[in-house]
């Protein structure tokens, strides 16, 4: 899928070829607008979680590259970023939230800027609300040229112009080269009929030039003007391009398109001293590096990684991959190199439909490389798409398989998205006359719950600008179902990843055990209907979770499960982890010398203890390798939770030993106490006096933290 690139805006190029530095700019002030996606969460509470606002509250890359190009040029430059004005409407006083919308909000934001130039970047879920906030502005500021650019304006360029007149140039493409050459001819006043790579009016007519060629030398093009975002110091990581375009042609990716699938990479020596130079500016070691196929040059991938690890510098960085470009070498090298996370685009788990979207991975060559990422501690995004219009449900049933046997993998976070019908893709212009607005959204392009009623309104009038909100039929599957579907494994996954796990092992096929808990849930009159489920809240809900916990409980567990003991265990492990746990106080301990037998140990503040039918971790092993769940013996054990005050949460299997000693610690009984109720729990242990197994087993749980010793108040008192 198409990240947002490095040039946001709108990324061409000028076939004249004139160098980057040659068009003045003449000193116009230019205001570039990044392109929002926090903004589809309309709920504050969902927008200020932490998982969104990792993803949000990141330098808008693409408008940021284009601004230090016109710098370059002598323009004046300066950056909007939506997301961050989106969270400042959040929090604005409730009157002001309450009388504004967001767009009249953002415009009467912009129109506090001084610029004679109004440059909108674009992404498809959001280009209804930027077209609305430029129609805004130019209400305001009539004599201000508009100009748009980006993914989405890219390839909408004639029916975006033609249905909304305010719209003055559309930038398509690559845009370093372009853009200065368009913002040099508003500032002569000359018109921009000799520039490639816009549309633009020409009184009454829409001209749409030739495309601009793909800029061939990538490091060309400056470090992004990182210091008209002064926001970055508080970023997690900071987003660089490494290089462009995609080989490849997959039927429903825009990428190709947009940059022609002409493949380009930046040196590893630009790419390195950007990185340096933004850690000694900002201090960040942190980094998307943005290519959508990364690893397709394997040499040039091996360089690059060679040269960070011969700086002796430590970076983060991640990356996306193809799987079947990509191998165990490599991701030895990369983990090395400080590679944290890889993005891999499996697509779909059927091997029948890789070859009809055009994708054409060998899935257990993809399995193979997961594993691989895994191993070297490596994130691993695995993404999935349903909703192709030749699926079936066989087809489902193996994405979906895919979907839940990623899971077994600690670093493997598997994604699953109803396909969207990017405009100008092969297959969007395939079905084009099929397409139909069904409110089944996709949110592979970050379509939120549901739209504001005027964008819906410009949607269904305009399917030739959106089709991304429309849906392509699915003749063989209910897409009802699909999103149902994927709204419960996605929750479920970040909720109790590995009951997902043991539930598609013990049936054999997890959409079983989905089905059944519908028919569970429907078969209760007093239950009444799942709320919001058509806004798929009710999945993102703890009512779900509780639901869920109590249909494995109350009626797969002991009515369908081969292996109810297994299920009864993940159950309680997954129950402990959900269990809403005080956080802990400050404890001050009077004295921690555990061989004074007067002390009185006692929980942790925020530790809880809980019973299982079997033993987790080897239930969790089993698991990992796909073994025979019956042969999991019933042997009862202990697992302590604890709660940090930053909402971590420790998870700790307990010895038989130290399950016995905490379960005395009840805040009344001495170190003495303690020992003289001590079971031996072997032969070894046995033929030690029990009041030093006491005392070594007390000063093993203090050190993990789940207990503290205090003074006896009564024998202090006496």
């Amino acid at each position: 899928m198409l990240h947002e690139s490095s040039s946001a805006l709108g990324e061409t190029e000028r076939t004249d070829g004139l160098p980057l530095r040659s068009s003045p700019g003449g000193g116009l002030k230019v205001c570039l607008v990044g392109p929002p996606t926090v903004t589809d969460f309309e709920d504050p509470e969902v927008a200020e979680s932490e998982a969104i606002r990792l993803i949000a509250e990141h330098a808008p890359i693409g408008v940021l590259s284009l601004a230090a190009v016109l710098e370059q040029c002598g323009a004046a430059p300066q950056i909007v970023d939506l997301n961050r004005l989106y969270y400042s409407y959040l929090r604005a006083p409730g009157e002001t939230a309450s009388k504004t919308d967001f767009c009249s909000y953002v415009a009467a934001e912009l129109d506090q800027l001084a610029f004679d130039v109004l440059g909108f970047s674009s992404i498809c879920s959001s280009y209804p609300l930027t077209i609305r906030i430029a129609e805004q502005m130019k209400r305001r500021r009539p004599g201000v040229p508009i100009i748009f650019g980006g993914p989405q304006a890219s390839v909408v360029d004639v029916p975006t112009m033609k249905a909304y007149p305010f719209v003055d140039v559309v930038v398509r493409g690559e845009a370093e080269e372009t853009l200065p050459a368009l913002i040099a001819a508003i500032a002569s006043g000359a018109t921009p009929s000799g520039i490639h790579g816009i549309t633009y009016r020409d009184g009454g007519r829409i001209v749409r030039a030739p495309n601009a060629a793909v800029i061939a030398d990538l490091d060309a093009i400056p470090l992004p003007a990182f210091h008209l975002y002064p926001e970055l110091r508080d970023c997690h990581y900071v987003p660089l391009e490494l290089g462009r375009g995609c080989p490849f042609a997959c039927s429903f990716c825009s990428t190709n398109d947009f940059f022609r699938r002409k493949f380009r990479l930046k040196s590893p020596e630009t790419v390195i001293a950007q990185m340096r130079l933004v850690r000694d500016t900002y201090g960040i070691t942190t980094f998307d590096l943005i290519h959508d196929m990364f690893t397709v040059d394997r040499k040039r991938v091996m360089a690059f990684c060679e040269a960070v690890i011969a700086t002796g510098e430590q970076f983060y960085w991640n990356c996306s991959a193809r799987t079947d470009c990509i191998d165990e070498e490599m991701i030895a090298t990369m983990a090395r190199a400080g590679c944290k996370a890889i993005f891999f685009g499996i697509e779909t788990g059927s091997a029948r439909l890789q070859t009809i979207v055009k994708k054409n991975i060998d899935l257990a060559e993809a399995a193979t490389r997961i594993e691989a990422t895994d191993r070297h501690q490596i994130t691993t995004a695995v993404s999935l798409i349903t909703g192709f219009p030749d699926e079936t449900m066989d087809d489902l049933r193996d994405t979906v398989h895919f979907f839940v046997d990623s899971l077994r993998f600690d670093f493997a976070e598997p994604q699953l998205h109803i396909l969207a019908p990017l405009a100008e893709t092969p297959l969007e212009s395939h079905h084009r006359k099929e397409l139909v607005f069904d409110d089944i959204l996709s949110d592979m392009s970050h379509q939120g719950w549901r739209q504001d009623p005027v964008d819906r309104e410009m949607i269904q009038s305009h399917v030739d600008i959106f089709p991304n909100f429309y849906s392509i039929p699915t003749p063989k599957l209910d897409r009802a179902y699909l999103r149902e579907l994927r709204d419960f494994l996605l929750n479920g996954s970040v909720r109790f990843r590995w009951l997902l796990v043991a539930l598609h092992q013990d049936s054999g096929d997890v959409t079983q055990a989905f089905e059944a808990f519908r028919r569970w849930y429907a078969a209760d009159p007093d239950r009444g209907p799942r709320p919001d489920l058509q806004e798929s809240r009710y999945y993102a809900s703890k009512t779900f979770c509780d639901d869920f916990i109590a249909f494995v409980r109350d009626d797969y567990a002991p009515r369908l499960a081969r292996t109810p003991r297994v299920l009864h265990s993940i159950l309680d492990y997954e129950r402990a982890l959900l269990a809403e746990t005080p956080p802990p106080t400050e404890v001050t301990a009077e004295d921690q010398d555990i061989s004074d037998i007067t002390l009185v140990p006692k929980l942790t503040d925020g530790v809880v203890l809980t019973e299982c039918a079997a033993d987790y971790q080897r239930i969790i092993r089993c698991l990992r390798r796909k073994g025979d769940l019956r042969r999991i013996p019933r042997r009862p054990a202990t697992i302590a939770t604890r709660q940090h005050a930053d909402k971590r949460l420790d998870v700790v299997m307990l010895s038989p030993l130290s399950a016995q000693l905490l379960k005395l610690c009840d805040g009344a009984r001495t170190v003495s106490d303690i020992a003289g109720r001590l079971t031996p729990t072997n032969r070894t242990i046995s033929a030690i006096p029990a009041e030093k197994v006491c005392m070594f087993g007390l000063e093993v749980l203090r050190q993990q933290g789940l207990i503290a010793l205090h003074r006896d108040l009564a024998a202090k008192a006496g």
